[in-house]
């Protein structure tokens, strides 16, 4: 005699849900009203999310801090510059190589022995 599996009950009321879950859903987006609900919500978080960046921009401005935008250019500037000076840096290197270079070479003449 076999035991009857509990999960069996689970599964198949499990499947039942999906499947009303799914046809109430392609009937809602079959209708135009959940299209503009969606389109209605976005819309209005994306009005939320500028109006309070723009809030923060003003708060920090009286406060005299920089903005997001401000560190952001302020960065892109930084990394130019530690660019140009890294050439620098560079060239400065290649020029004292040359310039010790001559130092270091002996002489061609050799000395003469015993002469």
């Amino acid at each position: 005699m076999s035991k009857p599996d509990p999960g069996a009950f689970f599964r198949e009321m499990l499947g039942q849900w999906e499947g009303i879950a799914s046809q109430f859903s392609a009937e809602m987006m079959k209708s135009g009203d959940l299209a503009k609900t969606m389109q209605g919500a976005t819309s209005a978080g994306l009005k939320a999310k500028e109006a309070a960046k723009e809030a923060m921009s003003r708060a920090l401005e009286a406060a005299n801090m920089p903005s997001r935008e401000d560190m952001i250019d302020m960065t892109a500037r930084m990394r130019g510059v530690e660019a140009r000076l890294d050439r620098i840096e560079a060239l400065l290197a290649q020029i004292a190589d040359r310039q010790a270079a001559p130092a270091a070479k002996p002489s061609k003449k050799s000395p003469k022995k015993g002469g």
